[in-house]
């Protein structure tokens, strides 16, 4: 009996090792195979958020995943989580390996998004935010400075809403003495054009899609509190709309609407529409800087009275022997009248052709002699001048516009030329900004764990 006591005590100390040996083992299994889900959670979302819209990047600089993936599905957050369980799933497929696979065995269970962000979450905010986040880091200011200079000449400006109404009372006065005059005033007043007059050449386009974003029920992510909003980034998205959108003057063969920033400020499905609304407001800036820049110069009076005492006295009857100096005053008036609308359409006409007018013009700038206003129209295609381009006018017309308009209006022009040049499907309130995904996974040893990360595009 004695003999074996120490074979006994041996065996007795190898049991508890060979136990703690056992423990330590699967203690290290457990250990890789939870290192093992998070690395595999890390490089599947890292996969997911590789998979950005390589088109939208290209043309915007916007980096989202496109969750139709370029119209193989409609867009929905379900088909990320299916990406991401995709990649675990081929990261957790070890059977080729032989033996490392016997320390996992691994099986991937439930994968889903907990959360998520939007591109047209807040009503584009998120978009705004990484649009504005492009400008800062990594673009060039090219616009906000000329904007800065210029909107406040414009806003000084007093628009005459009634100059056209105040042209024809003065004419109509003229009418009430009787008798017909050869009046540049009112030669003028019936060549007045219309907005469509100034818009003969272009190629002018309408909306494709009906269901823009800004006209129907977006989709919603559930975690906006992630994204805040900088009002420092407002000035920022005017340049980056600047930068990427297309207007009448500057655009590319790849635009669902060639005057995308005058669709951005008016909203009209038409690009002539739209445009209409533009020459209005250009032509009543010039109208009224103009009638102001040829009151206030007392040579330019002087010829219009000079020429109106011609008028009159060349077409009243006899017996008046003195021309009356009212109705000169009214005749003048009109003649002016007639030459600022003049000045205004050369104006309009040589901004239309890639040409520049000054914003508050001085006596000198007046392009029109008195003696011209009658053939204002051979001036229309005239090109280069002094002052700012169509752009910056507006540009400044842009920054008048409110920042939620920009936004939903800058979703719609994206959204229709992703749809009409790249992926049919495409949606921008399918486009995820940020995820977090949880997944659960099991070993053939019996273990589970489940694991959340999650991912932003900044």
């Amino acid at each position: 009996m004695k003999k074996a006591e120490i074979t006994v005590f041996l065996s007795l100390v190898l049991a508890v090792l060979t136990g703690l040996i056992c423990v330590l083992i699967e203690s290290a299994r457990l250990q890789l195979i939870r290192m093992n889900v998070e690395g595999v959670m890390d490089a599947g979302l890292n996969s997911c958020f590789g998979e950005y819209d390589q088109e939208l990047y290209k043309r915007y600089d916007l980096l989202f995943i496109d969750s139709s993936y370029r119209g193989e599905c409609s867009a929905g957050i379900d088909n990320v989580a299916r990406h991401l369980s995709q990649y675990i799933t081929v990261n957790t497929d070890y059977s080729g390996t032989g033996v490392t696979g016997e320390w996992y065995r691994e099986t991937v269970g439930d994968s889903r998004a907990e959360s998520y962000v939007l591109a047209s979450d807040g009503d584009g905010e998120v978009l705004k935010a990484q649009a504005a986040g492009y400008i800062k880091k990594y673009g060039k200011i090219r616009y906000l400075n000329d904007i800065s200079a210029n909107k406040g000449s414009v806003e000084g400006i007093r628009i005459n809403d009634d100059f056209i109404a105040e042209w024809d009372r003065k004419l109509r006065a003229i009418d009430s003495y009787g008798f017909p005059l050869t009046n540049p005033g009112a030669i003028v007043r019936g060549m007045v054009m219309s907005e469509d007059d100034f818009l003969k050449g272009g190629d002018l386009k309408a909306l494709r899609f009906g269901d823009i974003p800004s006209r129907r029920t977006l989709n919603k992510g559930n975690a906006m509190s992630r994204i805040k909003r900088d009002t420092a980034g407002d000035d920022m998205f005017t340049e980056y709309l600047m930068q990427k959108s297309g207007c009448y003057t500057e655009h590319s063969d790849e635009q669902q609407l060639t005057a995308e920033l005058e669709y951005i400020i008016y909203g009209m499905d038409s690009d002539r529409d739209n445009l209409k609304c533009v020459v209005k407001k250009l032509l009543e800036l010039r109208e009224s800087d103009n009638l102001h820049c040829i009151k206030s110069d007392a040579g330019k009076m002087s010829a219009a009275w000079n020429k109106a005492v011609e008028v009159v006295i060349l077409n009243m009857p006899l017996e008046w022997g003195m021309p009356d100096p009212y109705l000169v005053g009214l005749v003048r008036d009109s003649i002016v009248y007639a030459w600022a609308y003049a000045e205004s359409a050369v104006d309009v006409g040589r901004l239309l052709n890639n040409g520049r007018s000054p914003v508050i013009k001085s006596p000198s700038q007046v392009k029109l002699s008195l003696n011209d206003i009658m053939r204002f129209r051979s001036f229309l295609n005239d090109k280069g001048g002094q002052g700012i381009s169509y752009k910056d006018y507006v540009g400044v017309f842009l920054e008048e516009t409110d920042d939620r308009t920009k936004r939903m209006r800058c979703m719609d022009i994206i959204e229709g030329n992703q749809r009409c040049f790249h992926n049919g499907s495409f949606r921008i309130d399918g486009c995820v900004s940020y995820l977090e995904a949880g997944v659960k996974m099991s070993s053939g040893y019996g273990f589970s764990h489940e694991i959340k990360r999650d991912c932003i595009y900044e």
